[in-house]
């Protein structure tokens, strides 16, 4: 992942080394308290950390500490560390590449074998690079590593790969081959415009395909933001994925109104305005290699594209199972919806439940 992760094996002064962050857009700010916590912190503080561990350390908000990580791991300041965690309570790391991911286990401590899932079993930490602070055995420091897990968890595998810098940085890991691994609960979310076809002929393709491209730009950033990532555009359509329902919902309403907005902005006549269709479901996926990228497969998303081609322009519909997700979420008690029972096309052998939501209200902030 880094050409400057052994640097022909030439230590890197820390200084040096966190000024490269510059070339990514990280403030001075920021970089001056990267380099003064990489040269003081205790080792402990240096190994195998959450990411959120950083943040606090940093002063920073918990979403924003990726947009300093990635480039710290992609420029060689710190190694990226996939983590898989027996039952037994043994953690090792298991592969610093994608490219070398295997999701049947052996345990070191107990030799038990297991098939180890992407938001279970798997996690990931950091360590900062031994060309830029070599650590000692002070460094594994059992207590202080339960302190940390006891106030922040695991950071799970498939958590980080729904983070959109580094789904980015895993363009070039694809899995090997052959290899896949199971995310045993997430949401899948399809977008596609309502239209598009007609759009086409009344504005012209250099205009129309301006405003579809627009379109995708508007939904990259609602999808991030929410916790999403995009996993690939179809023609006019996005699939993007979700560590949880609620991010999923969340993004899908808030499409609709930037889509509103967007259309509103750019002064469109009525019969052009970009309209949205928007689908969920959630549930089991297997996590792949496709066309040398990662992407996802299996029913939950043959499901979620179905559920998204039975929508009308303007409209969110998302399953039963998303809403038994997030049943006690306050996203859901401002909503007006119709439930209905659909049989989708090529998964016939039983009914969704699924749930209209036709004029989403504005989400109250925060």
């Amino acid at each position: 992942m880094s050409f400057l992760r052994t640097l022909f094996g030439q230590r890197n002064d820390p200084q040096t080394a966190v000024e490269r962050l510059a070339e990514y857009g990280v403030a001075a700010t920021l970089r001056a308290k990267l380099a003064t916590l990489i040269v003081s912190a205790p080792e402990r503080d240096l190994y195998r950390f959450h990411p959120f561990f950083l943040a606090d350390a940093l002063g920073i908000a918990h979403p924003e500490i990726f947009d300093l990580l990635a480039p710290a791991v992609m420029s060689g300041l710190f190694n990226l560390n996939w983590e898989a965690h027996c039952h037994c309570g043994n953690s090792q790391v298991a592969w610093t590449s994608l490219r070398e991911a295997r999701h049947h286990q052996t345990c070191t401590a107990c030799q038990g074998s297991y098939d180890a899932s992407l938001d279970d079993e798997i996690a990931v930490s950091f360590t900062v690079n031994d060309t830029v602070r070599p650590l000692g055995t002070a460094a594994q420091d059992p207590v202080h590593h339960q302190r940390m897990v006891s106030r922040y968890g695991h950071f799970k595998g498939h958590d980080l790969l729904t983070v959109q810098v580094f789904r980015n940085l895993f363009v070039n890991e694809p899995l090997p081959t052959g290899e896949s691994f199971e995310v045993r609960r997430m949401a899948v979310l399809f977008t596609d415009l309502g239209g598009s076809t007609a759009l086409y002929a009344r504005q012209g393709d250099p205009r129309a395909f301006s405003l579809v491209r627009e379109h995708f730009d508007v939904l990259l950033r609602v999808i991030n933001h929410s916790g999403g990532v995009v996993v690939k555009t179809i023609g006019d359509a996005i699939m993007a994925a979700f560590p949880r329902s609620e991010n999923a919902l969340r993004a899908a309403l808030e499409s609709q109104r930037a889509m509103t907005a967007f259309n509103r902005e750019r002064q469109l006549e009525a019969e052009d305005y970009l309209l949205l269709k928007v689908g969920i479901h959630a549930g089991p996926c297997l996590v792949v290699t496709l066309n040398e990228r990662l992407d996802y497969f299996g029913t939950t998303v043959n499901a979620a594209s179905r559920v998204e081609g039975q929508a009308a322009p303007g409209e969110v519909l998302f399953t039963e199972e998303v809403r038994q997700d997030i049943q006690d979420s306050s996203l859901l008690q401002p909503l007006r919806f119709t439930q209905e029972e659909l049989r989708l096309r090529g998964l016939d052998e039983r009914a969704f439940t699924i749930y209209r939501v036709s004029h989403p209200e504005p989400l109250s902030s925060g």
